[in-house]
């Protein structure tokens, strides 16, 4: 029942993280509308609005990204010599991807607060 309930609570956090996506979702059709304004007016408004919200929403992205690190971390710690190499080689594999998800979110991130005259247009790629 233990194990159960720790699935049934990942669940739940994980469901909170979708509406964090969603949240992000939200924002970036927001931050292209000013980035749209932006490059046709040069106003220097648009442009300080279009990086503030950039910034934003790097940042929370970045707030998943961690969470899903750490849950990843947790499992590769979690793992004892009766687990099989199947089980060790995925979760070693998952604790891998999550890890460049997170350099990646972080290096995008420095992007957005570093490029101050948004000289890259940054994307979820």
């Amino acid at each position: 029942m233990n194990i159960n309930l720790e699935i049934f609570n990942k669940l739940k956090t994980e469901e909170s993280i979708w509406i964090l996506y969603l949240i992000i979702i939200c924002l970036s059709f927001y931050s292209n509308s000013i980035g749209r304004d932006y490059y046709a007016t040069r106003s220097n408004d648009s442009k300080k609005k279009y990086r503030e919200i950039n910034i934003f929403i790097f940042s929370l992205a970045l707030v998943s990204y961690v969470y899903y690190f750490k849950d990843s971390l947790d499992g590769v710690n979690s793992l004892t010599v009766d687990d099989s190499n199947k089980k060790v080689f995925f979760n070693k594999l998952s604790l891998m991807a999550s890890t460049l998800i997170l350099i990646s979110g972080i290096i995008l991130l420095y992007i957005a607060i570093s490029d101050s005259n948004i000289d890259i247009e940054l994307a979820f790629s």
